[in-house]
């Protein structure tokens, strides 16, 4: 399952399957842009091997497994609906629709920093933040901010 929640005022936590996936801390105040006006869209897709997706070329892919699939099985977006501006604050209500919302969400436990510091390093491939080359050294501002 993939949770995606809309707030203004707290990170963006990724879950599947309820081990986090990925953070995107709110560094708005400090001139950082961050998606807190605007609602998301959740797109799903495989991969063409590119050189960014590959480590440059490190990680082989084995063609002979071809053609690829990807299947969602019990897909379930738990999210706000966004209908405009007025979700802004709807979306950060502190009800029991919003889970999100909840104290327990702030901020992750050290159990689940534990999950996404595994996930990070037995899962991902590709961190924007290291890739030096791409950005000419100019990197991303949260780039040098803590990540969760």
């Amino acid at each position: 399952m993939v949770s995606l929640p809309l707030t203004i005022f707290y990170d963006f936590r990724w879950y599947i399957d309820g081990l986090p996936i990925r953070v995107f801390r709110n560094y708005e105040n400090e001139g950082i842009a961050y998606p807190s006006k605007q609602g998301m869209r959740v797109y799903s897709s495989l991969w063409n091997a590119d050189n960014w997706a590959t480590r440059g070329g490190l990680v082989k892919i084995d063609w002979t497994s071809a053609p690829f699939i990807a299947r969602l099985r019990n897909f379930r977006a738990r999210a706000c609906k966004w209908d405009g501006p007025s979700s802004i604050t709807q979306c950060a209500a502190a009800t029991p629709a919003n889970w999100w919302a909840s104290p327990i969400y702030k901020q992750l436990s050290n159990a689940k920093l534990g999950q996404l510091k595994w996930v990070r390093d037995n899962h991902m491939i590709y961190d924007y933040c290291k890739d030096t080359k791409r950005f000419n050294g100019n990197m991303p501002a949260e780039c040098s901010k803590q990540l969760f």
